[in-house]
């Protein structure tokens, strides 16, 4: 006689024929590669910073400005090859308006857009009228200054400016125009400034190539070699 106990151990549990085999799901996935997947990642944030970069690198390349002119600015027009991003240069008088200590307002006629640390004031000049908004970082413009003078930076417009709609409210209450197409000179942005952090800008290219290099090399393979 079998006296062999075939009472179903605690926990066990039949399969039927037809859910012997599972797919795997996606949490099964995720760690099988974790090492692929934080190597992925890295490469994402450092071409998402690379790509930044490029951009400013290549301005920081650029050699004499572009000159524009009263003229080319007041019929809507840039000199050919002109394009936003471009390091260009106007000639003018600012205009300020009979207060310019209540900076933000039209007796002031600065426009000035804030947030959180950083500050940008806007002025027009007296020969280009509503065509043409010059923009300072940081710190007001010296309005102790009203001749002619000399202004240099990238080329950009009231659409493409930092903070959009806090230039936009700024420029509003301040009087001063605020068509997104309007050109504006961002003097705080010229090639200069840029070459002078170009270490910086090397070692995150630098790290961009490193983590591709490392991607393919280790492809999924864990960390610390387990």
């Amino acid at each position: 006689m079998d006296t062999r106990d075939y009472k179903k151990p605690v926990g066990y549990e039949e399969f039927l024929p037809d859910n012997r085999y599972k797919d795997p799901g996606l949490g099964a996935w995720i760690r099988r590669n974790s090492a692929l997947l934080v190597r992925l990642f890295m490469v994402a944030v450092f071409t998402f910073g690379a790509s930044t970069t490029a951009a400013n690198f290549s301005y920081g390349l650029q050699g004499e400005p572009t000159k524009l002119t009263v003229e080319q600015l007041t019929t809507g027009q840039l000199p050919p090859g002109t394009e936003l991003g471009d390091y260009v240069e106007i000639t003018g008088s600012p205009v300020f308006g009979p207060d310019p200590e209540k900076v933000g307002t039209p007796e002031s006629r600065i426009g000035i857009s804030a947030r959180y640390s950083a500050a940008y004031f806007y002025f027009a000049l007296e020969e280009t009228g509503d065509s043409l908004l010059v923009q300072t970082a940081q710190t007001p413009p010296d309005t102790t200054k009203i001749g002619e003078q000399v202004y240099r930076g990238k080329l950009d417009t009231v659409g493409t400016v930092i903070f959009h709609d806090t230039t936009q409210d700024g420029l509003e209450n301040a009087g001063l125009p605020h068509k997104e197409n309007i050109p504006v000179i961002t003097t705080g942005d010229t090639p200069e400034y840029y070459r002078q952090i170009f270490p910086a800008y090397s070692a995150i290219i630098g790290l961009w190539i490193a983590s591709i290099a490392w991607l393919l090399w280790k492809r999924n393979k864990p960390f610390l070699g387990l």
